[in-house]
């Protein structure tokens, strides 16, 4: 069975992954919906070039690269099957930056305070 791919919502109603990912060019979008495909359909066993753990916390990054450009969008696995999108970026250097992943961690304790009665 397929996994379900979600974005994060604060408080206030923003869907900042969806937001970025609409800011990107069309042939952007489409390789970053082929990615999200791939994870709905392989779910936890997609791993590398497309997934890694980067925190243990549970965080890991989706690998979208399209041309010389590198994409992430941190996520993790929540209950009833579910991916929760957190946080994307396009990645300038070797290392995603500790201040994305912090923000991350931020988002995905606050959707799963907010959420606690799926768990």
């Amino acid at each position: 069975m397929d996994w379900q791919v979600g974005f994060y919502i604060d408080e206030e109603g923003n869907e900042p992954v969806k937001d970025f990912i609409l800011d990107q060019p069309p042939k952007v979008i489409a390789e970053i919906i082929h990615v999200f495909k791939l994870l709905r359909i392989l779910n936890v066993t997609l791993g590398m070039p497309y997934v890694r753990k980067v925190h243990e916390s549970g965080i890991r990054e989706l690998r979208v690269k399209h041309g010389s450009d590198y994409y992430r969008i941190l996520f993790f696995a929540f209950t009833g099957r579910k991916f929760i999108l957190l946080h994307a970026i396009l990645k300038k250097g070797d290392k995603t930056p500790q201040s994305d992943l912090e923000l991350a961690i931020e988002r995905m304790n606050d959707y799963k305070l907010r959420n606690i009665s799926e768990s």
